[in-house]
């Protein structure tokens, strides 16, 4: 019998063929060889799923599932469900992640018989809203632990931040800088819901297992590369991302008002909406320039987020005026229905 892989590694492909050889040649070269490679092909062409099989040629530890095209968190669903490892990781296939990523993770969580590891990020590529093509995001100056009663301020800080704070989340909320230990997430029967359906899918995941962790460490370092490529799923233009938003922003609540109280998280959870409105309403212009749309069909669509009863709410009462300034001069923008001033502002960022 197989010992027990320390950590799975589920990569979701779809049509990624441009990207896929670097990502799993990342993971293949792990320092950390006790791994397993769940590559789950949700329904990619002929030729990006022939390429999933002739990589799992290449090692032992790589297996591949096709299954129909169902979306993202449903493709990391499947993985799941196949996952042996004492851990598990996600990885997407246009990403990339440095060689010591599980093997420092995994070292964390049993140093600190932690459920859950949290690491940084290094975005690659353009974003609106950034100076540099290359960032590294440490979320950590050490090794923290959180645990009982901590584990609220752990959840708050995935969900929002402070005004003063440079970002919208404190510790950011994709799973795939994270670990998390597979017996909680089976035991408990966590899974990932549909991005089709609802938006960031990641952070309700995320919030699931908080809430149902004993302990976890955040560590200093930065490990997995997000590359910002113009066709991944995160970046390409969505007409009902908005919509999907509202239904997030909904769901979260309800996730975390049994576990916080509203006096508590209410500061972090306006951050997150009014985060949710600049993005969007920066996605929108940025699409409105590409398909050369009119302004007044973008000054519309625009005015739609910007008084959503939602996020007109939280403009009216959150301290847009504590933020960082551009993030700061894009709320004003926003709460004052500034249109013109919204598309110069990201039309000059995005130059």
């Amino acid at each position: 019998m197989m010992a027990q892989p320390k950590v799975s590694v589920i990569v979701p492909v779809y049509n990624t063929e441009k990207y896929l050889e670097r990502c799993l040649s990342a993971i293949k070269n792990q320092t950390l060889k006790d791994i397993e490679i769940i590559i789950v092909d949700d329904g990619s062409k002929e030729a990006c799923a022939a390429l999933c099989d002739e990589m799992a040629k290449t090692d032992s530890r790589i297996k591949v599932i096709h299954k129909q095209n169902g979306g993202l968190g449903f493709a990391r669903n499947t993985g799941l469900s196949a996952s042996t490892g004492e851990f598990v990781g996600f990885v997407d296939s246009d990403d990339y992640i440095v060689p010591e990523m599980y093997e420092n993770l995994y070292s964390a969580a049993k140093s600190y018989s932690a459920d859950l590891v949290i690491s940084g990020f290094c975005f690659v590529g353009g974003n609106t809203f950034a100076d540099n093509d290359v960032i590294t995001k440490a979320y950590f100056d050490k090794d923290t632990v959180f645990e009982n009663d901590e584990l609220k301020s752990l959840l708050l800080g995935v969900i929002g931040a402070f005004p003063k704070e440079p970002d919208d989340s404190r510790y950011g909320v994709s799973v795939c800088k994270n670990i998390f230990r597979t017996a909680l997430i089976k035991d408990k029967e966590l899974e990932f819901l549909s991005e089709r359906e609802i938006l960031s899918e990641d952070t309700l995941f995320i919030v699931d297992f908080i809430k149902n962790s004993d302990r976890a460490v955040g560590v200093k370092e930065a490990y997995y590369c997000y590359c910002r490529n113009e066709d991944s799923l995160s970046k390409s233009y969505n007409s009902t991302r908005f919509e999907k938003s509202i239904v997030f922003l909904d769901a979260l609540e309800e996730r975390i008002k049994d576990f916080v109280s509203e006096k508590e998280y209410r500061l972090y959870l306006d951050r997150l909406i009014q985060g949710f409105g600049r993005i969007l309403c920066s996605q929108e212009i940025v699409h409105a320039k590409i398909e050369k749309i009119k302004f007044s069909i973008l000054r519309k669509r625009l005015s739609e987020i910007c008084t959503h009863s939602k996020i007109k709410s939280v403009l009216k009462t959150y301290p847009w005026y504590k933020l960082p300034v551009k993030q700061a001069a894009f709320a004003f923008a926003m709460k004052h229905k500034l249109f013109l001033l919204q598309k110069i502002m990201v039309l000059l960022r995005d130059r």
